[in-house]
């Protein structure tokens, strides 16, 4: 079906390169496009007088100011939404994509989709299975390929014995329970900079929690099946995507707890070559909105090697296009 999807879009700079990647902003659950407006207006304070190219911001669908219908929501609908969304709205443009929590899982997934459409990947405290890189064995056939073809679909878990009203209704009761928290919850999660969670952004997670069809968004979290791995998804050799990843890991992580986050920076960096970790010892969860001057001024510092990647991928395609004349 179709569906009302809400996007925010800043204009590129003046004079900026056309051909440039455009960056492509996916938040984590039952947050919104909002989440993002602080980096945004760091990487442009930042950039100082180099102009940069257009940058987009969603709701996923369920969330913010997007439509809330009634859908088995996993993360395969929004993975497939990021997609639609850099073919459809942006016009196959290139672009980078970053994402945080579930939203840096989404986008990363969606690399691998998108192909050569995606030049570089930021990943803000993503969600995601990441096995230890020494350990991981790609499987006999991929996580993709496997569900395409049936074999590999495992069961939501756990559904609730009388279905999706039972679903319904738990979510409806985590919706009373955590609404009249939303404030002290941010605090929390914004340890090292409480004054970021502010009273626009608790009015935004506030206002999407409450809209029609928000129970079920909201008790979807309980049956998420398992997605690929992020070692799957980022292996180039194996159909992933293969170029420049930037990992802004916020230290004081207060969702998944700050030991976490260090054995999750550490296997990325194990991860293969191209992968870029940046510790970030004062932010938390969402380090793009708790830590925004240190996040951008790493994304930053992390396009020149977007745009050589970009330039490699032209040449390639360029010297394919020789080989096929020839």
């Amino acid at each position: 079906g179709q569906y009302l999807t809400r996007y925010l879009r800043w204009e590129g700079g003046e004079g900026h390169d056309p051909e440039a990647p455009c960056l492509l902003l996916v938040h984590g659950f039952a947050a919104s496009a909002e989440q993002w407006q602080r980096l945004v207006h760091q990487l442009r304070a930042q950039a100082g007088g180099e102009p940069l190219p257009p940058v987009y911001a969603l709701d996923l669908l369920g969330f913010g100011m997007s439509e809330k219908p009634g859908l088995s929501y996993t993360q395969y609908v929004w993975e497939a939404q990021v997609v639609d969304f850099a073919r459809e709205v942006m016009g196959g443009r290139p672009l980078v994509l970053c994402g945080n929590s579930i939203g840096g899982g989404l986008s990363a997934g969606a690399s691998a989709t998108l192909g050569e459409q995606v030049k570089g990947l930021i990943l803000c405290n993503t969600a995601g299975v990441l096995e230890e890189p020494a350990e991981y064995a790609a499987p006999r056939m991929l996580v993709r390929d496997a569900t395409l073809r049936g074999e590999h679909a495992a069961p939501f878990a756990p559904v609730p014995l009388f279905g999706q009203p039972a679903l319904d209704a738990f979510g409806a009761a985590i919706v009373a329970a955590l609404f009249p928290r939303v404030p002290a919850l941010l605090d929390g999660i914004y340890g090292d900079r409480p004054a970021n969670a502010d009273e626009a952004l608790a009015f935004a997670i506030a206002q999407g929690a409450s809209s029609p069809g928000a129970a079920n968004v909201i008790g979807s979290g309980q049956k998420l099946a398992t997605n690929r791995p992020l070692n799957e998804v980022l292996d180039g050799e194996a159909g992933g995507f293969g170029g420049p990843v930037l990992v802004p890991q916020g230290m004081n992580d207060k969702v998944s707890g700050p030991a976490r986050a260090s054995e999750r920076a550490d296997a990325f960096e194990r991860l293969r070559p191209g992968v870029k970790v940046c510790r970030l010892e004062a932010g938390g969860h969402c380090p793009q909105d708790d830590a925004p001057e240190a996040v951008a001024a790493a994304i930053l510092e992390f396009l020149p090697a977007v745009r050589e990647y970009a330039q490699g991928d032209t040449s390639r395609g360029r010297a394919a296009e020789s080989t096929v004349g020839a």
